[in-house]
This record gives C-alpha cells, sequence and structure tokens, in this order.
C-alpha cells in the first residue's frame, strides 16, 4: 500500500511539474480532496491541469485511496451559470476508476481545445463526483477557460 501511494505521489508530481513549466495564464494547476459522502472510508484526489498547449487543453487525474473497492464512473459537473456550484449544471461524464482490493485506483483524460471551443472566455465553476459502491466529492473550485 505504501508503495501505491508513493508512485501515486510521485506521478501526480511529475504531472504537475510537466504542466508547471507552459502553464496556463488564466487557471494554474489545481489540487482538490475527494472526500466521502455518507461516511465513505477513504478519500482521493483530483489533479486539474491545464496546459497551454494545442494538442491538450486540459489534462484531469483521479485518484482513490482506501475507498470502497469496485468501478467508479468520475463526472465533471459544470455550472456554467455560477461561480459558487450553485443552480444548473451540466454532469459530463469523463472518466472510470477501477480500484483494487484496497479500494486504490487512478484514471486520467485529457481534453483538447476542440472539446471546449464553445466555452472559451467563459469563467465557470466546477466540482467533480465519484460515483460507484461509494459516493467521492470535491469542492466546489471557479476555472476560467482562456
Amino acid at each position: 500500500m505504501r508503495h501505491f501511494f508513493a508512485l501515486t505521489i510521485a506521478a501526480v508530481l511529475a504531472a504537475t511539474l510537466a504542466a508547471a513549466a507552459s502553464a496556463d495564464r488564466a487557471y494554474h494547476t489545481e489540487r482538490l480532496e475527494l472526500r466521502g459522502l455518507n461516511g465513505a472510508p477513504g478519500g482521493g484526489m483530483v489533479v486539474n491541469i491545464h496546459p497551454d498547449g494545442g494538442i491538450v487543453y486540459a489534462h484531469e487525474i483521479y485518484v482513490l485511496s482506501g475507498a470502497v473497492a469496485g468501478t467508479y464512473q468520475v463526472t465533471l459537473n459544470v455550472f456554467p451559470g455560477s461561480l459558487n456550484c450553485i443552480g444548473a449544471s451540466v454532469a459530463i461524464p469523463t472518466a472510470t476508476i477501477e480500484t483494487d482490493a484496497q479500494g486504490n485506483g487512478k484514471a486520467d483524460v485529457k481534453f483538447t481545445p476542440a472539446d471546449v471551443a464553445g466555452l472559451r472566455g467563459l469563467t465557470l465553476s466546477i466540482n467533480w463526483t465519484v460515483s460507484g459502491p461509494a459516493t467521492y466529492v470535491t469542492d466546489c473550485t471557479v476555472v476560467t477557460l482562456d
């Protein structure tokens, strides 16, 4: 288990440092805690990276640690008319996380500039939900899509 955590931390740090070299001017890399709802054990994190590139617009890394073992769906919840994650939202399924028997798992997704073509220039709020045998959520964050 320690080996898994060490590898996860090393992967996240490597991705973060690589992204920092060409970081987005409007939104910087952010690490958000995934916390369990209704007494769910463990937790995890979402790392949201916005490189300033023509091929990868955003790269999201999802990690569960000590969660209930099973298969999880990651959903990005976008609140286009809100800066505090209140009101109407658009739910975008992004990735599936398969955890091992200890409830540890990782997944990621990359978005291209074409994926966000109609949203460029907007400032909006978002959060993530990871649903499966248990549910985990992040706090709300504000993103500017330049």
